[in-house]
């Protein structure tokens, strides 16, 4: 009888509990506004912008259950495109424009139920959108290898190039056909150049046409050329020479004793970390390692500060003559060495060949200097973007002539030895340098 009686309770209380859930919501239930249109906005000002309206309004005063600010307008395919603000902004952009021709922009307000005013129209002219901007500056030319892009990107706004290549679709039949893998991205105003490669050195045709993330896509660009002949250099040939002194530390050495060699008087080789970061780990294939490191040597004062001098040396045996288009630093990958530290910003190249009998006992009588080198810098080092880290980590190249900076400079010299000048890191005051490989490109004259 007990149990009876409290299972019977039991089922009272659950009863009752479903008959209270039945009665009434728990959840949060969603407010009434009510259903009245509220007021137009005032348009104040418009400013024209590269492919986009900047709408500067006022809210009718008095209405609390304003949410937000809606924009619409009808794309030149005919869709619908949308933007929003909230209560709290008095500027919207309207972008996704093209050309230069007057728009119709709608702004309508909605309350907090999602009653919306009536319309309030905008009429006025965009200024040239990025990829027509763009589009209208963009240049290709041939280079080694390939070919090279520049184009303009002042506003720093984010498009797409695409490139085409011929392809024979059937026998005898060719047509351009786009190429994912070659897609160039922009989104800064600084690194508005860059180069396609691997391409034979024959005549061929290239397309390139440009997209933004609103679907507007320009006519494209078709260019026959020829890239220049280019080999990649075989790094497995390459040899590190000792007629300049290199030695090995695992710290900085004093100039005054170890600098210079007493009986030639020339500048002595860097002294490397240890055989594992010797200069010949800069030619072994490997792009993502902690490799070569070179200890700049320092000068001390009377009252014992130290002071490093930049200037560091390494020397290589290439073992063919060469004549270098280009070639490719690959930093440490760690974020440490982004822009900054070791990393090398300046550096010379100097070659000689086996004609200048007197190359290990005259420097720089004899030899050439090929190139002289600096790194770029980010547009803004307090916040780097993904472009600039990309291309610092996997794209820094340097062009042997375009970007050379030293008159003194040929180029186009061909040389079988190489002395690696290195002449400032991204930190002053770091006192070594690293590099993880030193890839080169150009055209082999002879092998050894």
């Amino acid at each position: 009888m007990k149990n009876n009686r409290i299972y019977a309770i039991l089922m009272l209380i659950i009863s009752m509990m479903a008959v209270s859930c039945m009665d009434s919501y728990l959840g949060i239930e969603q407010p009434d506004f009510g259903t009245d249109t509220p007021e137009k906005l005032t348009v104040n000002r418009v400013v024209p912008m590269a492919g986009a309206l900047e709408i500067h309004f006022s809210l009718p005063a008095g209405n609390p259950n304003h949410a937000q600010v809606v924009a619409t307008y009808i794309n030149k395919a005919g869709n619908q495109v949308e933007f929003k603000v909230s209560r709290y902004s008095n500027t919207i952009l309207v972008e996704g424009f093209t050309g230069t021709d007057e728009v119709t922009v709608d702004l309508a307000v909605m309350d907090e139920s999602g009653n919306r005013s009536d319309i309030t129209q905008v009429r006025d002219k965009p200024l040239l959108s990025p990829v027509e901007v763009a589009r209208a500056s963009l240049l290709a030319t041939p280079a080694f290898g390939g070919v090279k892009l520049e184009w303009d990107n002042k506003e720093a706004l984010p498009f797409a190039i695409h490139v085409l290549t011929e392809d024979e679709i059937q026998l005898g039949v060719k047509t351009l056909i786009e190429d994912p893998s070659k897609t160039i991205y922009s989104s800064d105003s600084v690194n508005t150049a860059t180069y396609l490669r691997q391409y034979d050195n024959v005549e061929q045709t290239f397309g390139f046409a440009l997209s933004d993330k609103w679907g507007n896509r320009t006519d494209t660009l078709i260019e026959m050329i020829t890239p220049f002949k280019e080999d990649i250099i075989d790094y497995n040939l390459v040899e590190a020479v000792t007629y300049f002194n290199p030695t090995y530390g695992t710290t900085s050495k004093d100039f005054a004793e170890f600098g210079v060699d007493p009986v030639t008087g020339l500048l002595n080789d860097a002294t490397t970390h240890s055989a594992g970061f010797a200069p010949i780990t800069m030619f072994n294939g490997v792009t993502t390692a902690n490799n070569f490191l070179a200890r700049k040597f320092y000068e001390e004062s009377s009252d014992g500060q130290r002071t490093y001098i930049d200037d560091v040396y390494v020397t290589f045996d290439l073992r063919q003559d060469l004549r270098l288009s280009r070639v490719q630093l690959y930093p440490r990958p760690s974020s440490s060495y982004l822009y900054s530290r070791s990393s090398v910003k300046r550096f010379r190249i100097w070659g000689t060949d086996d004609a200048n009998a007197s190359r290990w006992s005259k420097f720089p009588e004899g030899w050439t200097l090929i190139g002289e080198y600096e790194g770029k810098m980010p547009a803004n080092s307090a916040s780097i973007t993904q472009e600039e880290t990309d291309y610092f980590y996997n794209r820094q190249e340097y062009a042997i002539s375009e970007d050379n900076v030293s008159l003194e400079a040929i180029p186009t010299e061909s040389f079988r030895y190489m002395r690696l000048q290195l002449m400032e890191s991204y930190t002053a005051n770091e006192n070594f340098y690293t590099i993880n490989e030193f890839k080169m490109f150009g055209e082999v004259l002879k092998y050894y």
